[in-house]
């Protein structure tokens, strides 16, 4: 039903961007702007602007010649002149088909190609066929290719799609292709006469993604997955590629965390495991990318990125792939001659969003009613009355502001020879968030090189070298958000950090680490891939890859003396190092059983090993500051902190694809992984999937539906394993423990147990099962993928907690079930396409249902239910994430009974009396009246993005909207949030004189311990790009190949009633943890090719 529904609208929505057909074809003005794009792309390109379709043979038209052209305005003769020209291609006009040729210079016996004895052996004994070649319509097709299979003799139809071709006795078979067509391979046999009629095809079901091991079209695709528009994302001023994900993609959450440089956090369908771990893996061009961060990667690099989201696209990977995977692709060399680009742009940032706390105003009346409602005086600090007599005043938020400059300059060169492709990059980017001290800069570079030894082996590396400094200390977020307006951050000479602003020990200089102290951390991240693709016979290769990545690290931090602390020197410092190594064996034959079928087979066998070391150095009392963390020796308290670890992991894998009629597909695989981490006897575990599609486009029952371009229908079902604990979940963990016999000897070092072995560790698995539907309808104005998918994970990787009794809290185990369902909705749209102005629209819509159905069994109160998890707030028949409190009711009025809580004031939050020790309301509240009021799980999530582009314009727009999704926030109660000493939100609060029902008291000291929940719903304008390609007469006098110009800005607007730190995130508190503000940004940049 939901189905139907959304073909009405998308029916709708077209008749309503029709195109106006124009009066002159040939004169009609359209604009074109391509880099580096193929002859056959920019046709295609012409074919949607001017409304009209081409018709030619690539053995005659050379499609794949890349073309840069920047056309502003210029009528189709015109840009036809310039692209056809030098490569000696004519044209002629039938209806609204363009038909390309080669100019007749010679006979049609001339027209066949290749080498002249071949020829006359082909002529030998030659017959004529003759025929029409017709579209679906018994429309006459011209410029249809026609060639005899297993030669290079053809020919090409004429204006009515009439043919004429001499074969010889020995040819079998002939072959019909048409731009836009689905080609047919038709039987000779002793026919004089083939009518062959050709079906519409899709070109952009054509296009390559990337599925794991390999690549497939997409209307071959089994599974759910999906394609990110990279080019989109271009004038964006991404710093990682998880920006490039946020709002792009349906069942993709995002969460940026605000922090320069960093990645946020990348969840596909929701949280299947509660304990272990919930990320998705990345793999990069074609190789697991253990061990590194999509910070590592810049952006400008990638060249596509697909993500895998259904258990039998992700089942190959077996246990690493639980919770989907992020097939990322980098650029190769395209074209014949280098090609350099630069790119660079520069800006600053600001603040997005932050939480709104009281301004000196407010702070004085919030002083005076605390008084009110004491019955007595709430005094100011000392220092803050000095100020408030002097009319000094400050705002917490730009105390700790900083100049937040970003910028970023990148160059690359790209080729292709006959026999070597190459790729090589160079960047430097540098970006500063608002807050002092927060600080990122990226040095990146990039080889990928590709050589065809002989015409059986490629060889070829796929690298890349990242060095990232977040170097810097950042200013105390937490006690910035308790500094009265009328504090003071420095001593009397102006510079030097005042310990305690307030003269108060509960508020701290949020400058104080970042004036005094030094932290010096820098990662370098190195990734190689080696490969060897080796054709060993028709249909059968074979592939090695060889990957190695490498993570090195140091953070050397050196906190000075200081003298109103009374604080000598303290420092450290801390190297780790990082390795993977990836060795994989993968051998494929593709074989076409018979005329309509044809199978795909994979088999893989590898090997995997994770090591890692770290060494820390500290000391105390370092009575010198001169050489810093370079002088640990001189202090006391020495300490010396070492440790490794180590992981091994080895996979065998095989996928059967089988193709009927190219409409009917089907995919099985099945993979057996082995890690290292988990206990005897369960180390192994093994994940098979199944995938049928049927392309329902193709029966003769939809032929006469022109609307419908494409139509395919998915059914999969899959387990995939997650393996992410610690490299010794399954052992006995012992820790170093100091102790003092107080005797006056030195400090003892022992060691003790840190947790219980469980031999029996195993795999948490994932059993997912997914239906989808792949359209294209309104000449391929319309693409919509819609998914619907259920997970059930079982035998959870789950930290129990346990009685204390043994002197343990925590177990590790195999227990417990989570599922999930949800919906998955992609939309693209070409609304608009009249006179040089395009409208085009893409709609990424998700939701995800989640709730825990098993934990641990127990049954406590014998009432025939598994007990809850109150402590660890894990709820059966609940999502994660829910919130377990007691149910809000009002506020507690003037007059109003107050029975139900004893001590309750006016002004006090009222509860609602739901249960009793039996189950049924007694009259007072208890902690027995606690429920699950609501969780933090959202309800819809969905990305809206719009490009408007015309004469060399283009304007791109994206809304990340989300929507449900409750999380406390306590600071909203100034009662507990020291609302006598210190500042806080500024949120209304219940008195005498306002007594709204929305808010208790300002000293409402919360004596149950309510969360004050908030939704996180938000709507965010989060990019916006404005760009100008300059027009060909300019680009030609500067002998550049393209140049734009553009604007760009992140983050713009949020609309949310939420009052914490940003919903994004959603922490609720004064702590926003490892996030930080979200950064507004705005930059201007430029890209030239040459």
């Amino acid at each position: 039903m939901c189905l139907h529904v959304l073909l009405v609208i998308l029916l709708v929505h077209s008749a309503c961007a029709n195109i106006a057909i124009g009066q002159e074809l040939l004169n009609k003005s359209i604009t074109i702007t391509v880099r580096e794009k193929s002859l056959r792309n920019v046709l295609h390109l012409i074919e949607k602007q001017a409304d009209v379709k081409f018709s030619y043979s690539p053995q005659v038209v050379p499609v794949h010649n890349e073309i840069t052209m920047n056309a502003t305005n210029k009528s189709v003769a015109l840009i036809l002149e310039t692209l056809l020209d030098p490569i000696s291609i004519q044209y002629s006009l039938v209806g609204r088909q363009i038909i390309l040729t080669k100019p007749r210079v010679e006979d049609k016996s001339k027209q066949e190609t290749g080498n002249p004895k071949q020829e006359k052996a082909i002529n030998k004994e030659a017959r004529t066929i003759n025929g029409t070649v017709t579209d679906e319509t018994g429309s006459g097709l011209p410029g249809v290719s026609i060639v005899i299979k297993g030669t290079q003799t053809g020919t090409v139809t004429g204006i009515s799609g009439e043919y004429s071709l001499d074969v010889s006795e020995g040819a079998t078979h002939m072959t019909f292709s048409f731009v836009g067509y689905i080609p047919q391979e038709i039987e000779i046999d002793s026919k004089s006469q083939i009518d062959v009629t050709l079906k519409t095809d899709t070109k952009s079901l054509d296009e390559l993604v990337v599925v794991g091991y390999g690549t497939a079209r997409k209307k071959d695709l089994t599974g759910a997955v999906a394609s990110v528009s990279v080019e989109d994302t271009r004038l964006q001023p991404n710093t990682n590629a998880s920006q490039m994900l946020r709002g792009t993609t349906a069942g993709v959450q995002v969460n940026d965390n605000g922090r320069p440089g960093q990645a946020g956090s990348i969840n596909i369908r929701g949280i299947n495991s509660i304990s272990a771990s919930n990320s998705p893996l990345i793999v990069l061009d074609g190789v697991i990318y253990a061990g590194g961060n999509l910070a590592d990667i810049n952006p400008n690099d990638i060249e596509s990125i697909d993500i895998l989201k259904d258990a039998s696209s992700t089942a190959i990977y077996g246990s690493l792939a639980a919770n989907g995977v992020i097939e990322i692709t980098t650029k190769k060399g395209k074209t014949g001659k280098p090609t350099f680009a630069f790119n660079t742009y520069i800006g600053s940032s600001d603040y997005a969003f932050l939480p709104k706390q009281l301004s000196p105003e407010k702070y004085l009346a919030a002083r005076k009613d605390a008084e009110v409602a004491e019955g007595g005086p709430v005094p100011f600090q000392p220092i803050e009355l000095a100020n408030i007599a002097a009319g000094r005043s400050i705002d917490p938020f730009e105390e700790v502001r900083q100049k937040a400059p970003m910028s970023n300059y990148e160059l690359s060169v790209a080729g292709k020879t006959d026999k070597v492709n190459y790729f090589f990059s160079g960047g430097y980017m540098k970006s500063k968030s608002p807050i002092r001290g927060d600080n990122f800069s990226r040095i990146s570079s990039r080889m990928n090189l590709g050589v065809q030894a002989t015409d059986w082996l490629k060889i070829g590396v796929n690298s890349g070298f990242t060095s990232r400094d977040d170097s810097g200390v950042r200013a105390d977020l937490v006690a910035t958000t308790y500094l009265s307006p009328f504090a003071s951050l420095y001593l009397e000479d102006g510079t030097s950090p005042r310990p305690l602003p307030q003269d108060l020990g509960l508020v701290s200089n949020p400058l104080l680490g970042n004036i005094l102290n030094t932290r010096n951390s820098i990662t370098n991240v190195l990734f190689s891939n080696a490969y060897a693709d080796v054709s060993i016979w028709k249909g059968l290769s074979y592939k090695l890859n060889a990957g190695y990545t490498r993570t090195d690290s140091k953070l050397f931090v050196y906190n000075r003396s200081y003298a109103p602390l009374n604080r000598l020197g303290s420092g450290s410092k801390r190297q780790g190092e990082t390795q993977n190594f990836t060795f994989e064996n993968i051998l494929t034959f593709k074989h076409q059983l018979t005329q309509n079928q044809a199978v795909d087979l994979t088999v893989l066998y590898g090997a995997y090993e994770f090591k890692n070391q770290f060494s820390l150095l500290s000391s105390q009392n370092i009575f010198n500051d001169a050489l810093g963390y370079n002088a640990l020796e001189i202090g006391e308290s020495h300490n010396i902190d070492t440790g490794a670890a180590r992981s091994t992991q080895n996979s065998s894998m095989a996928r059967l694809g089988y193709t009927i009629s190219k409409k009917y597909f089907m995919t099985l695989s099945v993979r057996r992984d082995g890690y290292s981490a988990f206990g005897k006897g369960n180390k192994y575990g093994t994940f098979p999937a199944a995938a049928l599609s049927w392309n329902v486009s193709e029966e003769s029952f939809l032929s006469d539906v022109r609307e419908l371009n494409f139509l395919k229908l998915r059914a999969s079902w899959g387990r995939n394993g997650n393996r992410g604990v610690d490299e010794y979940s399954s052992l006995s963990k012992i820790e170093q423990n100091n102790y003092v016999f107080g005797d006056g000897g030195a400090t003892s070092v022992g060691l003790s147990t840190a947790s219980l072995a469980n031999p029996n560790l195993g795999w948490e698995t994932s059993e997912s099962f997914n239906f989808g539907t792949d359209i294209q309808a309104f000449s391929n104005r319309v693409n919509l993928s819609v998914n619907y998918y259920r997970t059930n994970t079982f035998d959870l990787l789950l930290e129990q907690t346990i009685p204390n009794t043994n002197g343990f809290e925590k177990f590790l185990r195999n227990i417990g079930e989570t599922k999930n369902h949800g919906m998955e909705v992609d939309l693209k749209t070409v609304n608009i396409m009249k006179g040089g102005f395009n409208w085009n629209t893409s709609l990424a819509f998700s939701f995800n249902r989640n709730k825990i159905v098993k934990l641990t069994g127990r049954d406590l109160n014998n009432d025939g239910r598994e007990d809850d998890d109150i402590a660890s707030k894990w709820f059966i028949g609940h999502p994660l994430g829910a919130n377990f409190d007691y149910v809000f009711d009002g506020i507690f009025q003037e007059g109003a009974d107050l029975s139900l809580i004893p001590g309750a004031k006016a002004g006090d939050i009222r509860f609602k009396d739901i249960s009793g020790p039996d189950g049924v309301p007694d009259g007072k509240i208890t902690p027995d009246d606690r429920t699950v009021v609501n969780n933090n799980q959202r309800k819809y999530h969905l990305g809206i993005t719009n490009i408007f582009a015309y004469s060399g314009l283009s304007l791109t727009s994206t809304f990340n909207i989300v929507q449900g999704g409750y999380s406390p926030i306590p600071l909203i109660n100034p009662g507990s949030s020291f609302y006598d000493q210190a500042n806080f939100l500024d949120v209304p609060y219940w008195t005498p004189a306002n007594p709204i029902n929305t808010h208790p008291r300002i000293n409402y000291r919360n004596p149950l311990g309510y969360g004050f929940y908030e939704s996180r719903s938000f709507v965010r304008l989060q990019d916006v790009s404005l760009a100008y390609s300059l027009p060909e007469k300019i680009i030609k006098s500067l002998r550049i190949s393209t140049l734009q110009m553009y604007l760009s800005a992140k983050n713009l607007v949020t609309w949310t009633k939420w009052k914490g730190w940003d919903p994004e995130f959603g922490a609720g508190g004064r702590d926003p943890g490892n996030n930080g503000p979200l950064m507004k940004t705005f930059v201007a940049g430029i890209n030239v090719s040459f």
